[in-house]
């Protein structure tokens, strides 16, 4: 009988675990699980090992599918808390929870066995599609959700983009007219900030993730399932294709195209369009070969002294 996931190391003879990784053969050595998922190609790596193995072709994506049978979602009780904040022109769907101190506008429309945290607020107008997860104190205006979207914790969604004119009396404001619009299946991390447009939408593709601490500034629109690590910035009108993959900490300049597929390297600057399908990377973001490259040539150029590393 297997009981339980855990990690390699942590894994006891009740356990299924997963490698696939060759970095964790010294780990691998000593794991006491019972079973181990692993890929078709990396079966001879467990020639040697006790455990049962799970042979498939993609390692991974198996341990997350047996995670979910492990830990299913905890069904959905519906309710709404009697602190909570309902205007009477809201549409609350069938099977829908709103916790305490949520605050739902005017002409709200929520879809079915949605879930509303605890202090959200979803100001006039907003609209969720069902099975939507909305975390506590996230703030959502201006904005049209698809279905079994997810936003974690402090998030905020359809605030004003940062567009200022500069006159001789100071800053102008521009004003922000848009929307947020995003499509099914996307997931928002915490705290992240997802600007309203200006004139246009802003716009989120289907199955896209967003990590924890992203900004995504004014008229940006982002392709289908693309991935944005954390502390990624996209600036204004900004275009991200399909399938589009950002490391953590890029910063990506305003009114660029972002071609489908592209990948650009975690703390890379971008301030020219990518093409699709490249690997990018470094500031400002080059071709991945020409920034290692680069990187190597400037480690030689300023190799420390002998008298350097003896100090």
């Amino acid at each position: 009988m297997i009981y339980d996931i855990a990690p390699l190391e942590g894994a006891g003879p009740g356990d299924i675990s997963l490698f696939s990784s060759a970095r964790y053969l010294d780990v691998l050595k000593f794991s006491r699980a019972r079973a181990i998922i692993v890929g078709k190609d990396a079966a001879h790596r467990l020639a040697d090992h006790p455990a049962w193995r799970v042979l498939v072709d993609n390692p991974r994506l198996a341990f997350a599918q047996v995670g979910q049978l492990f830990y299913p979602p905890v069904p959905l009780e519906p309710a709404i808390d009697v602190t909570a904040r309902v205007h009477p022109d809201a549409q609350i769907g069938v099977g829908s929870r709103i916790e305490a101190g949520a605050i739902i506008g005017n002409k709200v429309e929520i879809g079915e066995r949605c879930h509303v945290g605890f202090n959200a607020v979803l100001s006039d107008g907003v609209k969720l599609g069902s099975e939507c997860r909305i975390g506590a104190n996230v703030c959502i205006s201006h904005a049209v959700l698809g279905e079994r979207i997810t936003v974690d914790t402090g998030s905020i969604i359809g605030a004003a983009g940062f567009g200022f004119v500069p006159t001789g009396h100071g800053l102008t404001r521009m004003l922000q007219l848009g929307r947020v619009l995003i499509g099914d299946d996307v997931q928002i991390g915490a705290n992240c900030a997802i600007d309203r447009g200006a004139t246009g939408d802003t716009v989120i593709g289907a199955g896209t993730v967003l990590d924890n601490l992203v900004h995504i500034a004014h008229n940006v629109s982002l392709g289908r399932n693309c991935i944005i690590c954390a502390q990624v910035g996209i600036a204004g009108s900004t275009v991200a294709g399909e399938g589009v993959m950002m490391g953590g900490q890029v910063g990506v300049a305003d009114h660029l195209m972002i071609g489908k597929r592209a990948q650009i390297a975690a703390k890379a600057g971008v301030v020219r369009d990518v093409v699709p399908g490249s690997v990018v990377g470094g500031f400002p973001a080059m071709a991945i070969k020409a920034w290692h490259r680069q990187t190597i040539g400037l480690a030689r150029l300023f190799r420390p002294k002998q008298s350097d590393r003896t100090e």
